[in-house]
């Protein structure tokens, strides 16, 4: 009898677990977002979906998903850029839509596919040729599918911010810079920092910078920091990291020249990093000529 009562017991408390573990991972279709790195994330349109789950059933089949994508509200980016795929749990239950699914995304453009390679923070960039896209993205696990579409327009930066005497535009209405942080708890979480402005449309007596005392943001080895400065027009002509020695008079350990066209500067937190002051310098010049000056200015502990 004993033993018959401890096999009941051992076939219940399998079942609860398997029950536990299926509820887990039993989640509506999650919600799809494009994000320029560090900028404001874009929710991407359900398309052909396959989807079961404790919540129900949800089919829908859409026949032409580039006519259906290029009807969605337009997401303007430049050329080159790079931007990320998120994805959140359906908020009606309560499991974790993180069971290795396949993603994967693509560009279409006139009838023509553009394989789009995806790392695994779910980082991409976007091609260099202006124009319109749909960008179509598939989330899959064992048996369910989920699409998702966005109107993805590609465009340079409008050079009519750039008044006709050569001038920059006023410093005020500049779009400024971002500094996010990754990190395994959480993602794109803004990052301690001060951004000033050393000189605008009058730098000739501007020689050299007086790196203040900042406050420091908490990192991590293995954390990431992301720099965007795409929505910044026009865009800088040059663009350097400078590395500060924080306890000598603020002085300027090494300069690295960043390249421009990405847009989007990474920083991996290591050990050595940690305790380290840092700038980064955005200048403007026409010919020779510096017209602009602006630092970000960021500490690590």
């Amino acid at each position: 009898m004993k033993h018959i009562l401890r096999l009941f017991t051992g076939i219940f408390l399998l079942l609860t677990l398997t029950a536990c573990l299926a509820e887990d991972y039993d989640v509506g279709v999650p919600t799809a977002y494009i994000q320029e790195v560090g900028l404001t994330q874009v929710e991407l349109t359900k398309a052909n979906i396959s989807w079961s789950s404790s919540s129900g059933e949800e089919q829908q089949k859409i026949d032409n998903i580039q006519e259906f994508g290029l009807s969605q509200n337009k997401i303007f980016v430049t050329p080159n850029q790079k931007a990320t795929l998120g994805f959140e749990e359906n908020e009606k239950n309560g499991g974790d839509i993180w069971t290795d699914p396949e993603i994967t995304a693509t560009l279409w453009k006139n009838g023509e596919q553009i394989n789009i390679e995806l790392n695994e923070l779910l980082e991409f960039q976007l091609p260099a040729n202006e124009g319109n896209y749909v960008l179509e993205v598939n989330f899959m696990n064992p048996k369910n599918n989920a699409q998702y579409l966005g109107n993805i327009v590609i465009q340079k930066p409008s050079k009519d911010m750039t008044e006709s005497d050569g001038q920059l535009p006023e410093y005020s209405s500049m779009e400024m810079p971002s500094i996010k942080k990754i990190s395994s708890g959480s993602d794109n979480i803004v990052f301690d920092h001060s951004y000033e402005q050393v000189c605008w449309n009058n730098c000739d007596d501007i020689k050299s910078h007086n790196y203040s005392e900042i406050h420091s943001g908490n990192v991590e080895i293995g954390d990431q920091l992301l720099i965007n400065w795409s929505k910044m027009i026009p865009q800088p002509s040059e663009i350097n990291l400078i590395h500060i020695d924080s306890k000598n008079n603020k002085e300027v350990i090494k300069t690295e020249s960043i390249d421009i066209t990405d847009t989007t500067l990474g920083i991996a937190i290591d050990e050595e990093k940690i305790g380290s002051q840092y700038a980064v310098e955005f200048l403007w010049k026409e010919g020779n000529e510096l017209k602009g000056r602006t630092m970000l200015n960021f500490r690590l502990e």
